[in-house]
């Protein structure tokens, strides 16, 4: 859309403060006009809009479109903390900061790293370390370690590595061994292709046994799966029946209580949220709510991942949940990861390439809907990049051969209601949607265990509010549509937890996009 006509704005800071704008012409997008707010009001920090929407009563709404915006308008100034940068979200208050989550975060703060960081040892090992890389280096001569050095070498590397991942993979296991033999070359194994392999399989049963101290200390994390049976435990279950671990990369999957807080202490924070979220929009101290939810994480990750209540007990319990800066703060606590700004980075990189595919895909039954697909994609306009992502998504189900038909549906009417386990429905106008995922929604439900969790204005910010609630409550990915699913994780989000193989079609698309 080409810059047109004068825009004569009143521009609202809070309650209290507004300022009038005149620009001699309309942006060509919301993110013009951002800039061209921050530039004429010197404004230093980061924000989205909101207009009132003369369709809704002048009720507001996320300005999403530049077209939407009427040629003499009231747009209220939203400022986002970090991990909002992409959000649209509908809370009323963002905050400016998150000093909740440094003060008090999770366990663990990190995300397994490229290079594993081999942690010093005691000082004596440390010494003859580096006497032997000295005679290493000069002769190739290894050293041989006592029982008390090497315990003291594994001991350190495993509590390294559990400051990562209490459950870590062969694969990473591997890249710890190696790491700690390159730093530490006089510790190469002589009868061993890789001249660590001796070393990986010492530090996978260290990690097994530093699991069991740990969960005797009462470490969540790990205590979640004692118990088993054994011989001080013959009638337990199976040692590896319904074990509880990290599933899909994630860093804090289930956290111990924070330090001088108990059951009761963090009952009566989430008791304090549900009232606040009582009140409408307006009224709600969203600090408070902010504030509560990091020390309560906890016992919502115990609730989630040891009993796995319905959705709709976890709504009414967890309400914060199903708002969705909270939500993304959610999910920044389980992976360590800005999901909206992840994913749109990721996907803005890939859906040129992907459109690409696609149109290469010309015979059968694919070829025909991908053609759909395609044309209704090529009446939008060139550079709206709602278009292409939406595009980009809707055509991977297509690609990747899955049934998306019980994910991804439409509705035309606002009270028509789907019953499905896990979906996006979206209001629509069109009589035919491509894949259900239509360019131009009245706004998009999303479904959980048959009934409306969410909504949203955007259907590619609804699937992403989607792929949050699938890890904040700990579900499965829908059975027709894991490919479509994983490929947002492995590609998109690079929370492929160190696989070594994907399924084939999900791995011929990824090397497709190398």
């Amino acid at each position: 859309m080409e810059a047109t006509g004068i825009l004569k704005l009143r521009v609202i800071l809070d309650k209290d403060n507004a300022e009038k704008l005149i620009l001699p012409s309309r942006p060509n997008s919301v993110q013009a006009l951002i800039d061209a707010i921050k530039s004429r009001l010197n404004f230093t920090f980061d924000f989205r809009l909101q207009f009132h929407d003369p369709d809704f009563d002048n009720a507001l709404c996320n300005l999403v479109k530049i077209e939407d915006l009427p040629a003499i308008a009231s747009v209220k100034v939203v400022r986002l903390v970090e991990l909002d940068r992409i959000s649209t979200s509908t809370d009323d208050t963002i905050l400016q900061t998150d000093s909740t989550d440094t003060i008090d975060s999770p366990e663990r703060i990190s995300r397994w790293p490229e290079v594993f960081i081999v942690p010093p040892f005691s000082y004596e090992v440390e010494h003859v370390l580096r006497e032997g890389n000295a005679a290493f280096d000069k002769n190739g001569k290894v050293i041989t370690l006592t029982r008390d050095q090497k315990h003291n070498i594994l001991e350190t590397m495993g509590e390294e590595i559990y400051k990562l991942k209490a459950y870590p993979s062969t694969t990473q296991i591997g890249k710890a061994a190696e790491a700690l033999v390159r730093k530490h070359p006089c510790l190469k194994e002589r009868n061993s292709d890789t001249g660590w392999e001796g070393w990986k399989n010492s530090l996978r049963y260290k990690m097994g046994n530093q699991r069991k101290k740990l969960a005797k200390a009462g470490i969540m994390d790990v205590a979640v799966n004692a118990g088993k049976r054994s011989r001080t435990n013959p009638d337990g279950a199976s040692p590896r029946a319904n074990i509880k671990r990290p599933r899909r990369g994630e860093v804090n999957f289930l956290p111990s209580y924070p330090s001088g807080e108990t059951r009761e202490s963090l009952e009566t924070r989430r008791l304090e949220m549900v009232e606040e979220f009582k009140k409408t929009s307006a009224e709600r101290d969203i600090p408070l709510i902010h504030q509560h939810m990091m020390p309560t994480f906890a016992l919502r990750r115990e609730e989630i991942v040891t009993t796995s209540p319905p959705v709709s007990e976890l709504k009414d319990r967890w309400p914060a949940l199903f708002h969705e800066t909270q939500l993304y703060f959610e999910f920044h606590r389980i992976t360590n990861q800005n999901l909206p700004h992840v994913f749109y980075a990721a996907l803005d990189d890939y859906a040129p390439q992907l459109i690409g595919l696609y149109k290469k895909r010309k015979t059968g039954r694919v070829g025909e809907r991908m053609e759909q697909l395609l044309l209704a994609y090529g009446k939008q306009d060139k550079n709206d990049i709602y278009a292409t992502r939406t595009a980009a998504l809707a055509g991977l189900p297509m690609y990747l051969k899955e049934d998306s038909s019980e994910i991804f549906k439409t509705c035309k009417e606002e009270n028509e209601f789907y019953e499905a386990t896990i979906a996006l429905v979206a209001d629509v106008d069109e009589e035919e949607v491509p894949g259900g995922v239509p360019f131009s929604p009245r706004q998009v439900f999303i479904v959980l265990e048959d009934q409306v969790v969410m909504t949203h204005h955007s259907w590619t910010d609804a699937l992403v509010c989607l792929f949050g609630l699938i890890y904040a409550l700990h579900l499965s990915y829908p059975e027709k549509c894991t490919g479509f699913f994983e490929f947002i994780q492995v590609v998109l989000l690079k929370l492929d937890d160190e696989r070594k193989q994907l399924k084939l079609k999900l791995q011929t698309l990824k090397n497709e996009l190398v």
